[in-house]
């Protein structure tokens, strides 16, 4: 990619662009943290419904092809193809169990630190943004810290983005290298398609939870919805119970 110092207003814009994109990013994480802390256990007993209703699905058809072919049914064999073909489910389960557990014991980061994490990320992505300076591509050890800044600015870790500040700052030095204008081929592409990015992020889940959390009564509206879908599934499992009782 040809880089060349330059001075007009696309650059600009384009920085301004990727900044406001990472930043909607980073709060669409951070709805979505809310979002599981709100309805997390109802959602993961929801899915655990679900799954139970799949599996009692599955051993029906099972028993009731075993039965058709003349077959006895053995529970060793049943119980086996079960597992196969539930794995899928519950690994999503445990991920959900685990989401929960994360969001809980996630703290809550004081105001005036996150203006200085915010602060930090916005002068680290001018200077090792890969989409507006070639060095972090062309230096391993400037991608490790860029990565490191991403997941701190997410995250919401002063320490650990001070950190990296220090080191990419005493590694730019050592180097020599300074943060230059740069110009960037095909930049009103590029802003184009962030524009478009940034429209998606702001218009889709988990972004438009925010309207969602910040509605009482919405809230309690959703939770109301779950509890009627639990208690739905929680009546068609004693069904489904009653039928494989029935076959065995």
């Amino acid at each position: 990619m040809e880089i060349v110092r330059i001075s007009n207003g696309d650059y600009y814009e384009y920085e301004a662009l990727l900044l406001k994109r990472d930043s909607l990013e980073r709060e669409a994480g951070l709805y979505m943290d809310e979002y599981i802390r709100v309805f997390g256990e109802m959602l993961t007993e929801r899915f655990r419904k679900y799954i139970r209703c799949i599996e009692l699905k599955k051993k029906i058809a099972y028993c009731q092809a075993a039965i058709n072919r003349g077959e006895t049914i053995s529970e060793d064999e049943l119980n086996g193809y079960i597992s196969a073909q539930m794995e899928v489910y519950y690994k999503q389960l445990s991920q959900m169990i685990e989401d929960n557990e994360n969001c809980r014991k996630a703290k809550s980061v004081p105001e005036i630190d996150i203006k200085k994490i915010k602060k930090i990320y916005r002068n680290l992505a001018k200077q090792l943004h890969p989409d507006i300076s070639p060095l972090t591509a062309e230096h391993p050890e400037l991608l490790e810290l860029w990565n490191r800044a991403v997941t701190a600015y997410k995250c919401n870790s002063l320490k650990e983005i001070e950190e990296v500040e220090v080191l990419v700052n005493a590694f730019l030095e050592k180097n020599g290298i300074d943060h230059a204008v740069l110009a960037i081929p095909k930049i009103s592409d590029k802003i184009e398609k962030i524009k478009a990015e940034i429209e998606r992020i702001t218009s889709t889940d988990p972004y438009q939870y925010k309207y969602l959390l910040e509605d009482d009564e919405l809230v309690e509206e959703q939770k109301e919805e779950i509890r009627e879908s639990i208690e739905e599934m929680t009546e068609y499992i004693y069904q489904l119970e009653t039928a494989l009782e029935e076959l065995l």
